[in-house]
């Protein structure tokens, strides 16, 4: 871009609502819809987007003149961008097949995109697949957007979407900027990436005035979750994706939930179905899918008829999303949003409260077409009383009736837990992980949590905590605008390992990075602890089990400092080593473990770009 393009703030204006009823039913006034939807898809001011440029270089040249005085009671460094929100997905045909992909902001030169990480070899590394997926369109600016969604289809392809909010540098002052949902596939396991001719799903205009946005031109569409049929029926490999349209009808703004279906055969989505209707629910948004294995595609969705009573609604198509059936309610639950302005407004502290959402997913048992959903919420006809909680419930004829909602964390306490994620294993094992703040007082702090059903929801097993340092969220979102971690974690899983993958800021100085964690389904075992990271690598521990002597290897791509420790299975600290610059390239290491006793431990790697961790076992 042109460095005398002059810009000015892209600011939501706040304008004063009015709510406007008709047939007694509440609706949504459009400037509130702007302030609290747009608000979120817009990353960077219009002063930011000045700065827009192609090269990195002095960010990275500042990153590598950077110098770290680490101690055990300082905080990290600094990273120059922020990664938060993200999605993953497993191959099915090749577990060793993992890709995740966050949100990634960079408030220096106003970028904005999805990176694709992916792995081949089980998450022992890390790769950055070289495809840029924002903006959209060659010479055109990305003013926000993200929602990152993967799906294999039965023979390892892979699908990847998007949302883009972009356009001209002078059409964020005045003129038409484009927001629209897009796609793209991968053969290769999330390597190299192909954009088909028709490569769109939904594309809306949104007009702007003075750098805020003033009137939906045409339809916009919000929150795509996508899902690939991989049964053996006839609708084997269709890929569906479900979505909220809001459009504006003079002062009011009008939601939809939509599914669009694009045939196996086909490269583009030929198919489009309405989920819920406009003249029955005032508000709807927060979908979520799966395809069960009958092949059936189930729907959910967060939405009132009434602008007051909030309920969990269901829908399914059992004809390849042709159409789907009329909505029936999973729950009532209480999560009041600004948008709906009913007071009193439900709140988490250090999450801004336009992100507070209920985050619901939905999931499908492989074996007999039960399906499950988790959310987050306050309690089901009113507070409860005990923080926001992770809610679970089941059907198990198709979606027709659902089990009285239960509780999944077990605290029992007031502190929050939120953001759940779900999936359910080939041997029908449902795992279901969580933020949760138990261990904090002052209800701030958070670790990542997870628990696993054996008998198909009826009961979870007591809680487990994945993480071994907290995550202040008081600070949670000082680099990235409040956007804070976004509202969304993955779990996924193998046939012995549970995978959970969530964004965590353990650092507390606003750096967000992205965490997975392999755990032995066998010994509940955390085998190994990654930041998704490409600059720093661990080889395994050897020999392993060890009697004398630990050996690995760690390659950096940049010069850091190095802190090394090892803890036992109950997490206490062993051996702590004085940190230590590790200069770029590979090292291999040596630790004499003569002294440690017989036993399980792990080997925790810490530097300016996460935490590794490796396990072995000491054995005399």
């Amino acid at each position: 871009m042109e460095s005398n393009i002059r810009t000015i703030s892209i600011i939501i204006s706040l304008i004063a609502v009015s709510i406007l009823n008709s047939f007694s039913q509440q609706k949504i006034n459009f400037n509130n819809a702007v302030n609290w939807t747009l608000k979120e898809k817009f990353k960077f001011t219009y002063e930011q987007l000045q700065n827009t440029s192609n090269s990195d270089e002095a960010i990275l040249n500042d990153d590598l003149n950077k110098e770290l005085n680490y101690s055990k009671e300082q905080i990290v460094s600094k990273t120059s961008e922020v990664e938060a929100e993200i999605h993953a997905a497993i191959n099915p045909i090749d577990s060793n097949n993992i890709v995740i992909s966050p949100i990634r902001q960079n408030f220096t030169n106003a970028k904005i995109s999805c990176p694709i990480y992916y792995s081949k070899n089980f998450g022992s590394n890390w790769n950055v697949s070289s495809f840029q997926n924002m903006p959209y369109k060659s010479g055109m600016i990305s003013g926000g957007g993200g929602d990152p969604v993967f799906a294999f289809d039965a023979n390892g392809r892979l699908y990847f979407s998007w949302i883009d909010l972009y356009g001209s540098q002078s059409s964020f002052l005045f003129g038409n900027v484009n927001m629209g949902i897009f796609w793209a596939y991968s053969d290769d396991g999330g390597t190299n990436w192909i954009k088909p001719n028709n490569d769109t799903i939904l594309l809306g205009k949104i007009q702007m005035f003075l750098g805020s946005p003033s009137k939906i031109t045409s339809p916009i569409s919000d929150k795509q979750w996508m899902a690939v049929d991989k049964t053996n029926n006839q609708f084997r490999n269709n890929l569906y994706v479900c979505f909220v349209t809001i459009s504006q009808n003079g002062n009011d703004a009008s939601y939809q939930i939509n599914c669009k279906t694009k045939p196996s055969n086909s490269d583009k989505f030929t198919i489009s179905a309405k989920v819920s209707d406009i003249s029955s629910f005032s508000f709807v948004q927060f979908s979520s899918l799966v395809v069960d294995s009958y092949g059936n595609v189930h729907v959910i969705f967060y939405g009132t008829k009434d602008g007051s009573t909030m309920a969990l609604w269901h829908s399914v198509s059992v004809n390849g999303g042709v159409s789907f059936s009329s909505p029936n309610i999973i729950s009532n639950l209480r999560f009041n949003l600004p948008i709906l302005e009913i007071s009193p407004e439900d709140l988490i502290p250090g999450i801004d409260n336009n992100r507070l959402y209920p985050s619901p997913y939905i999931a499908s048992d492989p074996n007999n077409g039960n399906v499950y959903v988790t959310w987050t919420a306050f309690g089901i006809d009113g507070n409860n009383g005990k923080g926001s909680e992770i809610f679970f419930s089941r059907s198990s004829d198709n979606g027709i009736s659902w089990t009285a909602p239960i509780v999944v964390n077990d605290d029992h306490t007031a502190r929050h837990n939120y953001y759940s994620s779900i999936v359910v294993k080939k041997n029908s094992d449902i795992k279901i992980s969580w933020y949760d703040r138990r261990n904090d007082t002052s209800n701030i702090k958070s670790n990542y949590y997870y628990t696993t059903s054996k008998d198909f929801g009826n009961t979870f097993e007591p809680n487990s905590k994945i993480t071994s340092v907290e995550t202040d969220f008081s600070k949670i979102g000082s680099k990235n605008q409040n956007f804070g971690i976004g509202e969304y974690t993955q779990l996924l899983a193998s046939d012995n390992y549970t995978i959970p993958i969530w964004c965590d800021g353990r650092t507390n100085d606003g750096n967000i990075k992205i965490y997975a964690a392999f755990i032995n389904d066998l010994t509940s075992d955390i085998v190994q602890l990654s930041s998704i990271d490409n600059e720093i690598e661990i080889g395994d521990v050897y020999p392993n089990p060890s009697s004398s002597k630990i050996n690995f290897e760690l390659k950096l791509k940049r010069d850091n400092y190095i802190h090394v420790k090892i803890i036992d299975n109950n997490s206490k600290t062993i051996c702590d080593f004085v940190p230590f610059r590790h200069i770029s390239g590979n090292q291999y290491n040596t630790i004499d473990v003569s002294d440690i006793p017989n036993g399980i431990y792990y080997l925790i790697i810490e530097s300016e770009f996460g935490l590794l961790a490796r396990k072995f076992n000491i054995c005399r």
